[in-house]
């Protein structure tokens, strides 16, 4: 069970739309939550769901969790619940934990004790709808080239990132293409040297684990 295989534990908002996406995407996933009906709400069937107490070492182990890729927890409110199932996940041998928080200190609190990484759903919506919809300080377009693998970026280059090397821009994705105000595009130009200005026009081309982790 190891390959592309994920446990969900807490099928709130945040936990099903995860668990529809993976399961969407034909990986193996284990879905928990102490409510028979959160379970019954996911459209696609998990490949295993089961209800449980999620800080019980021996439910979990039972469940499958030790034995998955990655888990996420993704416990609402209850900071307590999410400690001590966080806590119980490391006691049956889960190296990769994405933990859910609500706050700073609770983010604090599960990395300390061993989150591989933390998020904070609400926190990160509101970043993004603010930089994708409010302030588009960066301009840009994003293309789906093969479905959830590859994607191209088209920045619209602005003061912002004026007078940065493409290199620094492109971060870990490819310059596939490079146009500079009034001038035809550069296919594959060199990203080492070339350095833009406001009105230029980037194209980049990266996986989707990349775009996601793409800072503009």
């Amino acid at each position: 069970m190891k390959n592309n295989s994920y446990g969900i534990i807490g099928l709130g908002k945040f936990g099903s739309v995860v668990a529809e996406e993976l399961i969407s995407a034909g990986n193996t996933v284990i879905v928990a939550d102490k409510d028979e009906e959160a379970l019954k709400n996911i459209s696609n069937p998990a490949s295993y769901a089961y209800i449980l107490d999620s800080t019980n070492v021996t439910a979990l182990k039972e469940a499958g969790f030790h034995d998955v890729e990655v888990v996420i927890v993704s416990i609402g409110d209850n900071v307590e619940k999410s400690i001590l199932t966080l806590m119980a996940l490391k006691d049956i041998g889960v190296n990769n934990i994405i933990a859910k928080a609500t706050s700073n200190i609770h983010g604090q609190i599960l990395s300390k004790l061993g989150a591989t990484k933390v998020i904070y759903p609400e926190k990160e919506s509101a970043k993004r709808l603010v930089k994708e919809f409010l302030v588009r300080e960066s301009e840009f377009e994003v293309f789906d080239l093969s479905a959830n693998t590859i994607r191209a970026i088209k920045i619209n280059v602005d003061e912002k990132l004026a007078g940065n090397s493409l290199k620094h821009i492109a971060q870990n994705m490819r310059v596939i293409a490079y146009k500079k105000l009034n001038n035809d595009w550069e296919i594959l130009p060199d990203f080492e040297t070339t350095v833009v200005y406001s009105g230029d026009v980037i194209i980049l081309l990266g996986t989707v684990k990349e775009l996601r982790n793409f800072e503009y």
